[in-house]
C-alpha cells in the first residue's frame, strides 16, 4: 500500500508527472496538428502489423519447410516477399510524413516563441539574454517540435507490440502467463533507477547552451573591440572553461543514460533467458512444436526491438521535458498592453493642423529591480520645438524616451499627448499611441540588406524620391550618392561597411521618412560634427514646423539649437536655464 502510494506521488509530482504536464501542453499547443499525427500514428500501427505478421507467420513456414509440403512453403514465402516489399514502402511513407509533421510544428512554434518575444512586455524580457532567447526558439524548439510527432507514436506503437507479442506467447503456451507475471516487475522498476538524474542532467545542458550561446552572440558583435585590446586569447579562455562545462554535463547526461540503459537491458537480458529456458523446456517435454518456438523468438525479439525502442524514449522524455518548461516559461511572459480608443482617430486629425505635444505630469517611475528612477517628475514638448534631456549617464534619459514609446509603463502622475492647445482629449503614451512617434535609439540600428531596405522597413510605401528626400534631410545623401549601388548598397551586420557617424544619419533618415509629428532621439548624433548635427536638426525642423522633437546628449554643443533643456538627476527632471546652458557649452 506504502509502495502504491509513493508511485502515485511520484506521478503527480515527480518527473513522470513532469512530463505528462508538459506533454498535455505540447499537444495542446499543437492541436491543429492532432489531425496528422493521429495519422501518422495510424500508419506506424500498420507498419507495427505488417512487421508483426511476418513474425507470427514464421512460425507457419517453419512447420510447413520441416513437414516437407513445397507448395505451402512456396505460398508462404511468396506472402513473406510481399510483406517485406510493403513493410519498405510503408517505412519510406511513414519517414516523409514524419519530416512533414516536424518541419511543420517546428516553424508553427519557432513563429510563436518570435511572435511572443516581439509583443513581450519589455522589462519582462530583458530578463533574459538574447542567446538564451535564440537557444530557446532553436535548441527547445527543435527538440520539442522534433518529438511531439515521434515521441506518443513510438510509445503507443512498441507498447502495443510487446502486448500483441505478449498475448502470441501466452496462447502459443499458457505457462508463459506466469514467466511474465515474473519478469515485468523486473524490467520495470529497472527502467526507473536514474530518471531523476537524467533529468536534472539535461536541465544543466540547456543551462550551460544557452550560456555558450550568449556568449559568442557577445563575442562576434564586440569583435573589433576584441581585436582592439588584445583581448582574443582572454575571450578564449572563456570559451575552454564554458566548453569544459558542456563537455562535463553530457557526458554527465550520457554516463547516467548508459547505466539506465545497462540496468534496464541486463533487466531484459535476464527476463529474455527467464522465457527462453522455460519455451525449451516446454519443447522437451513436447507441449509445443519447433513452429511454435519459432514463434515465441520471433515474438520475443519483437518484445526486445521494442524495449529496446522504449528504453530510448527515457532521456528524450527528459529531453522534452526540460525543453518544454524553459519554452513556456517564455510563452508565460505577458505581453504588452494593447490600447484601443476612439480618441486616437481625432487626435491625429486635429494633430495634422496644431501638431501634437508631450506632457509628464507629477509622474513617477522604477524599474522592477532597480532604485526609484523619477520621483513626481514634469516636463513639456510642443510642435515646432526641440527639447534636449541632458544629464549623468544612468539618471533617467533613455528610460524617459521608453516612457514616452509605451515600453515601460508608470507607477504615478501622467504621461500622455494631445492636439497642441487641447488637453480635453489626451491618451496615454502606450501601444496605441507609437505610429505618432519617430525613433532614432542609440548604438547602431542598421541590419544587414541594402540602404533602401533599412529604409523601408518602416515605410513600405515611400517612393525612391521619398526616400533619397529623407537622406537629404539626415545629410547622409552626399555620401550614399557616391556608393556603387547608390540606395541599393548593401550595409553589413551592425552596419559594417560605414562609419559610426555615417549609420547614425541613415538611421535619422529611416526615423524621418515614417513623417510623425513627434521625433525622438537618443544620443543619435554624438558621432557627428558639430556643423552636420546642427544641420541635421535644422532640416528635421525646417521639413515639418510642427513636428516635436525631443532628443538626449551628453554634447553641449547642440543646446544653443534647443527651445528648452531638462536636466535629468537624482529622480528629477528641472529646466535648465540659459546661462546653465553657456556654462555647459564652455566647459565642453
Amino acid at each position: 500500500m506504502v509502495k502504491a502510494e509513493k508511485i502515485v506521488k511520484e506521478i503527480k509530482g515527480g518527473v513522470i508527472g513532469n512530463l505528462y504536464r508538459n506533454l498535455k501542453w505540447i499537444y495542446g499547443y499543437f492541436h491543429r496538428y492532432i489531425g496528422r499525427i493521429l495519422l501518422y500514428v495510424l500508419v506506424e500501427l500498420i507498419h507495427m502489423a505488417v512487421n508483426f505478421t511476418i513474425s507470427y507467420r514464421v512460425g507457419s513456414l517453419v512447420d510447413y519447410a520441416l513437414e516437407k509440403d513445397i507448395s505451402k512453403t512456396v505460398v508462404m514465402a511468396l506472402v513473406f516477399v510481399g510483406l517485406i516489399v510493403l513493410n519498405a514502402i510503408i517505412s519510406i511513407l511513414s519517414n516523409r510524413f514524419s519530416a512533414w509533421n516536424c518541419n511543420s510544428m517546428q516553424s508553427y512554434l519557432v513563429k510563436g516563441l518570435y511572435n511572443k518575444i516581439m509583443h513581450a512586455d519589455w522589462e519582462e524580457l530583458t530578463r533574459y539574454h538574447s542567446g538564451d532567447l535564440i537557444t530557446r526558439m532553436s535548441t527547445d524548439a527543435r527538440t520539442i517540435s522534433g518529438n511531439a510527432n515521434g515521441f506518443m507514436t513510438t510509445l503507443i506503437s512498441c507498447t502495443l507490440t510487446m502486448i500483441a507479442a505478449v498475448v502470441v506467447i501466452v496462447v502459443n503456451d499458457a505457462s508463459m502467463i506466469v514467466v511474465v507475471v515474473i519478469v515485468a516487475p523486473i524490467i520495470l522498476f529497472s527502467g526507473k533507477i536514474f530518471m531523476n538524474k537524467i533529468y536534472e542532467c539535461q536541465a544543466n545542458i540547456k543551462v550551460v547552451e544557452s550560456k555558450e550561446n550568449s556568449y559568442h552572440k557577445e563575442s562576434f558583435h564586440n569583435i573589433q573591440a576584441v581585436k582592439a585590446f588584445g583581448l582574443a586569447d582572454e575571450f578564449y579562455k572563456r570559451i575552454e572553461v564554458l566548453e569544459k562545462e558542456r563537455y562535463d554535463a553530457d557526458m554527465k547526461s550520457n554516463f547516467f543514460s548508459l547505466l539506465s540503459w545497462g540496468v534496464t537491458y541486463l533487466g531484459g537480458i535476464f527476463s529474455g533467458v527467464i522465457c527462453i529456458a522455460w519455451a525449451f523446456y516446454r519443447v522437451n517435454k513436447g507441449f509445443m512444436t519447433f513452429g511454435d518456438l519459432s514463434v515465441v523468438f520471433a515474438m520475443a525479439l519483437r518484445i526486445a526491438e521494442s524495449g529496446k525502442a522504449l528504453l530510448g524514449l527515457i532521456p528524450i522524455s527528459l529531453q522534452i521535458t526540460v525543453a518544454t518548461e524553459r519554452v513556456r516559461e517564455l510563452l508565460d511572459i505577458k505581453d504588452e498592453e494593447e490600447i484601443e480608443s476612439d480618441e486616437y482617430e481625432k487626435l491625429v486629425e486635429k494633430g495634422k493642423e496644431t501638431g501634437i505635444a508631450v506632457h509628464v505630469k507629477d509622474m513617477s517611475f522604477a524599474y522592477k529591480t532597480s532604485r526609484q528612477i523619477f520621483n513626481n517628475v514634469s516636463l513639456e514638448a510642443h510642435p515646432g520645438e526641440i527639447i534636449a534631456l541632458v544629464g549623468p549617464s544612468g539618471e533617467g534619459k533613455t528610460t524617459m524616451l521608453r516612457i514616452l514609446l509605451g515600453i515601460l509603463n508608470i507607477q504615478q502622475g501622467e504621461a500622455f499627448t494631445c492636439a497642441e492647445g487641447d488637453m480635453n482629449e489626451k491618451l496615454d503614451f502606450s501601444t496605441q499611441t507609437r505610429p505618432l512617434i519617430a525613433y532614432v535609439p542609440q548604438g547602431n540600428t542598421m541590419i544587414s540588406g541594402t540602404i533602401e531596405e533599412n529604409l523601408r522597413m518602416i515605410a513600405p510605401d515611400a517612393t525612391e524620391e521619398e526616400i533619397i528626400d529623407a537622406l537629404k534631410q539626415a545629410c547622409a545623401y552626399d555620401f550614399v550618392k557616391k556608393l556603387p549601388d547608390g540606395i541599393h548598397h548593401k550595409i553589413g551586420e551592425s552596419g559594417i561597411g560605414f562609419s559610426e557617424g555615417q549609420n547614425q544619419r541613415l538611421a535619422i533618415a529611416r526615423a524621418i521618412l515614417r513623417k510623425t509629428p513627434i521625433l525622438l532621439m537618443d544620443e543619435a548624433t554624438s558621432a557627428l560634427d558639430v556643423a552636420t548635427e546642427r544641420l541635421v536638426l535644422s532640416n528635421i525642423m525646417k521639413k515639418d514646423a510642427r513636428r516635436t522633437c525631443i532628443l538626449t546628449t551628453h554634447r553641449p554643443s547642440v543646446l544653443s539649437a534647443c527651445d528648452r533643456v531638462y536636466r535629468i538627476s537624482d529622480g528629477s527632471v528641472t529646466v535648465i536655464g540659459e546661462a546653465e546652458i553657456q556654462k555647459l557649452m564652455n566647459e565642453f
